[in-house]
């Protein structure tokens, strides 16, 4: 199955819940942000290299301010994240809002668009390119202060050499819930 295809349903699948929302931009009973700072771990695989190897990096979340839907929450992630496999060097920094759906008590299912900048050292090229990617996640309170989750993204870029497909794992710390 195609990138496009998967991405497509991603996006489909969680599109007619959030049209019956009620959406407040700014308002003046945001809820508390509710930081958190996460580890992130996994396995990247680039298009055109043939390669796929280790993602790692860090993560930091909080639920957005600036808009708020009426029975669920937008969390948003920002994430700095290394790829590296046979001198091919990628750091890529995304914001990454995703749309949970509270599954059960303390589990969450989430989706969400992405946008960010990677940085691109080693292999045919040195350079810097825009990414857009869609995402799905699955993230599970462990206690009121620790948190599990996994993701899979796909992301395009400017330059389509380094189109990928990512499986994320995280573990997490909230500092104010």
């Amino acid at each position: 199955m195609n990138k496009t295809l998967l991405s497509s349903l991603i996006m489909l699948s969680f599109t007619f819940s959030a049209q019956a929302e009620e959406w407040t931009l700014f308002s003046k009973n945001n809820t508390t942000p509710k930081y958190a700072l996460a580890l992130i771990a996994g396995s990247s695989d680039l298009d055109e290299h043939d390669s796929s190897g280790d993602l790692y990096g860090a993560e930091i979340s909080f639920i957005c301010p600036f808009i708020q839907a009426s029975e669920h929450t937008i969390r948003q992630q920002i994430s700095i994240t290394k790829f590296q496999k046979k001198g091919f060097d990628m750091y890529t920094l995304e914001a990454n809002p995703h749309y949970l759906y509270q599954l059960e008590s303390n589990t969450y299912l989430g989706f969400g668009p992405s946008i960010g900048v990677s940085s691109i050292d080693g292999s045919d090229s040195d350079n810097t390119v825009v990414t857009f990617g869609l995402g799905a996640s699955l993230h599970k309170n462990i206690t009121p202060k620790l948190f599990l989750g996994a993701e899979f993204r796909t992301v395009y870029a400017t330059d389509t050499h380094i189109d990928n497909v990512r499986l994320i794992g995280k573990v997490g710390y909230y500092f104010n819930k």
